[in-house]
């Protein structure tokens, strides 16, 4: 089944039937959507508003706070690593070599940050829950030495990916299909795991959402900065960098109330606003006791 939200503010998905689900994916990755000549700073507030993001499986509802069930895309998102042109044929022909069907394409930051900044898009023979996938993930990354988003493999199971969008920044990037393959083999994969299952583990400071390649290269407060501002941008995204829903919001708390000399009030929209763009936001009565719990610790 195929769920589509425009923007990351939207808390209820569209379900599109009469389309399988990879066949949808080629098709938007064919035809994409266009935003040209916008400055990064009009892309940043088009992709919270207006890009198209996906979800291919089965949802236990129609709302971004429903359970998700099972998947049948599995999808990659490399950000630092390389660059685009160099890093998408290696992958195109390591997928190409195993016989199956995937998309690569930019992302909307693709030509604004340094790195590849592509996405994955990978049939799967068979829908797949979160263990299977979380296998599968750990299996391609590994063997192919890339660093993927690790939100696309954590507990909710709820991450949206953006479909490709086309921009005066990533133009010259041009998207790679492959359709005359085959879903990956679903349960091949899962044995390439359980044969050696600590040989795919992820290293603690990658799980955490630490950028090991940075450390000691810029100062520790800018590295937290940019930890902040990717959860301001993202929260869903990256809210795994502090270990969970609510450690996201009480240290972006801490962090805004020493960034703004004690405004409580800023800090209060700030956390609220962060909070309405997950998929699985907080209701209003609680966060409000939760940030009454969490000040308490706030210092500035």
């Amino acid at each position: 089944m195929i769920y589509l939200t425009k923007g990351l503010l939207n808390k209820q998905y569209t379900q599109l039937d009469g389309l399988p689900d990879f066949s949808h994916l080629v098709k938007a990755t064919g035809a994409p959507q266009e935003a040209l000549k916008m400055t990064d700073e009009q892309l940043a507030g088009y992709k919270s508003s207006a890009v198209t993001y996906a979800l291919y499986g089965t949802v236990n509802g129609q709302q971004r706070r429903d359970d998700v069930l099972n998947r049948t895309v599995l999808f990659i998102d490399v950000d630092d690593e390389s660059d685009y042109h160099t890093l998408s044929d290696c992958l195109a022909n390591m997928f190409t070599a195993l016989g199956i069907n995937f998309v690569i394409y930019p992302t909307i930051s693709n030509g604004i940050k340094d790195g590849a900044r592509l996405r994955v898009g990978i049939e799967l023979d068979k829908a797949v829950e979160l263990e299977v996938y979380r296998k599968i993930w750990l299996v391609i990354t590994h063997q192919l030495h890339v660093k993927g988003d690790i939100t696309a493999i954590n507990g909710s199971f709820k991450q949206l990916q953006g479909l490709y969008v086309k921009t005066s920044q990533n133009a010259l990037n041009k998207p790679i299909i492959t359709t005359d393959g085959a879903g990956l083999p679903v349960d091949k994969f899962v044995a390439v795991y359980d044969k050696n299952a600590g040989k795919y583990q992820l290293k603690k400071a990658h799980e955490s959402g630490k950028n090991i390649d940075t450390i000691g290269k810029i100062p520790t407060w800018a590295e937290h900065n940019r930890k902040f501002i990717a959860c301001l941008l993202d929260p869903e995204s990256n809210y795994m960098m502090f270990g969970g829903w609510d450690n996201m919001l009480t240290a972006l708390g801490g962090w805004t109330l020493r960034s703004t000399c004690g405004d409580y009030g800023m800090t209060a929209d700030v956390l609220e606003a962060v909070n309405n763009m997950g998929s699985d936001p907080i209701s209003d009565s609680e966060l409000g006791k939760k940030f009454k719990s969490w000040a308490k610790g706030w210092t500035y």
